[in-house]
């Protein structure tokens, strides 16, 4: 990924503001001379006003009337700092940027304004050379309660020093760091490792951020209430996470490159999303105490090594131990490259360990298109590079509780129509015995012929599986979905973050 690519996912990852881009001081004025309606609102209303406005407007709503006087200070400040930028005159269009010349506004926006901070988001500025203004910010923050924080040192170097001073924060609910050098928190400099670093802390992003696995152990342990964490484009350090919280219920290892994911300890932890950049590091995932763990997913069959317990899942696996299962797992991602017989094996090997899933994604990786140009098959298998698995694998594969009478959704990803999959669909239809819906997505990467091929080649081959439940839905979807997003990933009201839904009923086969 190059250096805006990295940028582009990391700005995807952060909190949306609260306050309106497009809000403007004369949205709360009258212009035609008439009666002033707004100002006779109660206080509450008008604070809502000028807590939606972008900081600068919100700061000149004071010279309106003698009515607006107090009101932005007493208002808990919302600061964007790209609000602060100077647009040049005559243009639409574009910024005028000055490291210095912005550093010195939001310099003056904290200082100005007695708090409390609800929402502060510095990411639009370059912080080498302004070391000052960022612990005087610090400062501040510590001394105005901030809330919520986004702090990002915009575009580079990654090794800016982010101070000690930021764990001493502990008014934070919500703090997201990006392009930083984390302070290391075994100094003297650092609070006392406990609960009283970051008591009120709920939802911790770390962003291309190199850091000792040390400090991220540090972080968790001095959360006691932290619900969310998200360690995103992290390719240096730390190469391991750890995972030990009483309080954790999501944790997204988001286009990141670990060596290991180690579920320690976690008994309220519900969500484990794990989104690769697709390289072919292998990253050991360890599930360990984890009892509520009910979403987890991109488990992938060529990168991830699973460790359940004591016990490594190995492909070919037919039978898990008791203590080689996660029961209370109800949806599941798994990916798969079809094209490469070990990795479904593997694929089977690991549905063996979640007994209880209810809905099943399988994303197929498509490395290289499979049976190119309609080639006989083994011409196909060569040229695609997909080894193609004898028709009695899945037969001889051995009963897998969770499929055959568990699973009620089953989604596939990234369908090709190619030979193994259609045999694991097959597969799946004639075990599934309460199978209710299955939900096909096509490769985005083919052609409007080649899907229209590809659905009647669909249509010609599944008669051929006996289906035990005569009810189920195909859903097919010609087209890509919306992407999935970090947001999506990271939305606890949401049962299944994964995508699946849309699409168009397709005549049960």
């Amino acid at each position: 990924m190059g250096l805006s690519d990295i940028l582009a996912a990391l700005y995807s990852c952060l909190p949306e503001t609260p306050s309106s881009p497009v809000a403007s001081l004369p949205a709360v004025t009258s212009d035609d001379g008439g009666e002033d309606r707004i100002s006779a609102l109660p206080d509450d209303i008008l604070r809502g006003v000028v807590s939606r406005l972008p900081a600068k407007d919100a700061a000149r709503t004071a010279a309106l009337s003698p009515r607006w006087r107090g009101l932005w200070r007493s208002t808990p400040l919302v600061l964007e700092d790209i609000h602060l930028l100077i647009r040049p005159s005559g243009q639409r269009g574009g910024f005028e940027f000055d490291s210095s010349a912005l550093a010195g506004a939001v310099s003056r926006v904290l200082a100005s304004h007695p708090g409390p901070f609800h929402w502060v988001h510095i990411s639009s500025n370059c912080m080498a050379g302004q070391e000052e203004a960022l612990a005087k910010w610090l400062r501040l923050l510590v001394a105005k309660g901030v809330e919520t924080l986004v702090l990002v040192n915009r575009p580079w170097p990654l090794d800016a020093a982010l101070p000690a001073s930021i764990l001493r924060c502990a008014s934070l609910r919500r703090l997201y760091l990006g392009v930083w050098h984390f302070p290391d928190t075994s100094r003297a400099n650092a609070p006392p490792r406990g609960p009283g670093v970051f008591p009120r802390l709920q939802e911790l992003g770390i962003c291309h951020t190199i850091m000792q696995e040390r400090d991220l152990e540090y972080l968790l342990a001095c959360s006691p209430e932290l619900k969310t964490f998200a360690l995103i484009l992290s390719y240096i350090a730390p190469s391991r996470v750890s995972i030990s919280s009483s309080s954790l219920c999501c944790v997204l290892v988001w286009l990141s490159m670990l060596y290991e994911v180690d579920v320690v300890a976690a008994p309220r932890l519900q969500r484990l999303i794990l989104q690769s950049i697709g390289t072919r590091r292998t990253t050991k995932v360890k599930i360990g105490h984890a009892p509520e763990l009910t979403v987890l997913g991109y488990l992938e069959t060529a990168n991830h090594v699973l460790q359940i317990g004591n016990t490594i899942i190995k492909a070919g696996v037919t039978k898990v131990a008791p203590n080689a299962v996660v029961p209370s797992v109800k949806v599941l991602a798994l990916k798969v490259d079809f094209g490469v017989a070990e990795e479904v094996k593997t694929l089977l090997s690991f549905r063996r360990c979640f007994p209880q899933v209810e809905t099943l994604h399988v994303m197929s990786s498509n490395k290289k298109e499979e049976e190119e140009d309609e080639q006989d098959e083994k011409d196909a298998g060569d040229a695609s590079g997909e080894q193609l698995i004898i028709p009695t694998f899945w037969e001889e594969a051995g009963p897998i509780g969770c499929v055959e009478s568990q699973v009620k959704k089953v989604v596939l990803n990234q369908f090709t129509v190619g030979a193994n999959e259609l045999g694991f669909l097959k597969f799946v239809i004639a075990r599934a015995q309460v199978l209710k819906r299955v939900v096909l997505v096509l490769d985005p990467g083919m052609s409007p012929t080649a899907a229209k091929e590809a659905l009647s080649k669909l249509a010609t081959q599944l008669p051929s599986a006996k289906c035990v439940n005569e009810n189920v839905e195909f859903m097919g979807l010609p087209r890509p979905m919306a992407p999935w997003s970090y947001q999506i990933a990271s939305d606890l009201s949401l049962s299944d973050p994964f995508p699946a839904e849309g699409g168009i009923l397709m005549q049960r086969p």
